[in-house]
């Protein structure tokens, strides 16, 4: 009777869990972007928490579900599709095997290859799956699906041994954890005083800019018109006619009878020359 006792309670503690007293919660890295989004939720890996079991189960549900057990322990659980999304219960999302315990902290870097690395080392993110409805069939498996927006969830690790398929430590559920909450169109607030300060300087400098422009060119403008005016003008402006008087033209005498000079003594012409010769010859001689 006490061979089976002992082995009845030998039984129950290899088939009860442990809870570890760590939650899953966002990791307080402030350079990563996304790690909240409204469809997803990136949680910090469980690194040296599970001292035993080779497969860690993320499980999420709904803050407002109507059932939330404490432990999950070798319960039924249905599947995304049964509980709505965990809006009946929780639901298993996904698995992946138990962190490498390590002492090394989360690092940023430039490289892609050690920025996946880093990723897939520390960091989860619940939702990431968004062909898990088409892919899964219904009532079997995990499925990582989109999480609904505007919804907190609450979300377990725990661990599993994949030989015995039983749990063997769990964490307690994490403390609510919204998604980034989508805003409605229809209900953004497009009056000028929601506006932050920034929008509110750069609108006033562009105002400016264009009064100044709408300055400049109103004058340039004025000052176009007015030059196209006095052009007109002054080509309308008659034009001054002079005439000249009946006036006796100086010949080349009176010029140098004005300047005080005296013509030169005509040339005989060659005709002339001739003539006088001919008298000449002609005129009778008279003896002394």
């Amino acid at each position: 009777m006490k061979i089976a006792l002992l082995l009845l309670s030998v039984w129950l503690l290899s088939a009860s869990s442990q809870l570890v007293d760590v939650k899953p919660e966002v990791p307080s890295v402030a350079l990563i972007q996304g790690l909240r989004t409204p469809t997803t939720v990136t949680l910090a890996k469980p690194i040296c928490v599970f001292a035993a079991g080779d497969v860690v189960e993320v499980f999420a549900v709904q803050t407002t579900a109507d059932l939330l057990p404490n432990e999950i322990r070798n319960m039924s659980i249905l599947t995304y599709q049964q509980t709505r999304g965990g809006a009946s219960g929780p639901y298993r999302a996904a698995s992946f095997p138990i962190p490498i315990c390590t002492s090394s902290p989360f690092t940023l870097s430039r490289d892609p290859a050690v920025i996946h690395e880093q990723i897939e080392r520390y960091l989860f993110r619940v939702g990431d799956d968004v062909e898990c409805l088409n892919q899964v069939p219904f009532g079997s498996g995990n499925c990582n699906a989109p999480l609904k927006d505007n919804v907190p969830y609450r979300f377990k690790y725990v661990a599993r041994n994949t030989a015995t398929n039983a749990t063997v430590n769990e964490t307690p559920w994490s403390d609510p954890i919204p998604v980034l909450r989508v805003a409605d169109f229809a209900v953004i607030d497009t009056w000028p005083g929601a506006r932050t300060g920034g929008m509110v300087v750069i609108t006033t400098i562009l105002v400016i800019l264009l009064f100044l422009l709408l300055c400049g060119f109103v004058t340039l403008l004025v000052y176009a018109c007015c030059l196209k005016e006095e052009t007109l003008a002054m080509d309308q402006q008659p034009v001054p006619r002079t005439y000249i008087t009946h006036q006796k033209n100086m010949g080349f005498a009176d010029v140098l009878q004005k300047e005080g000079l005296k013509p030169a003594a005509p040339q005989p012409t060659e005709q002339a020359h001739y003539q006088e010769i001919d008298a000449a010859s002609q005129a009778p001689v008279y003896g002394h």
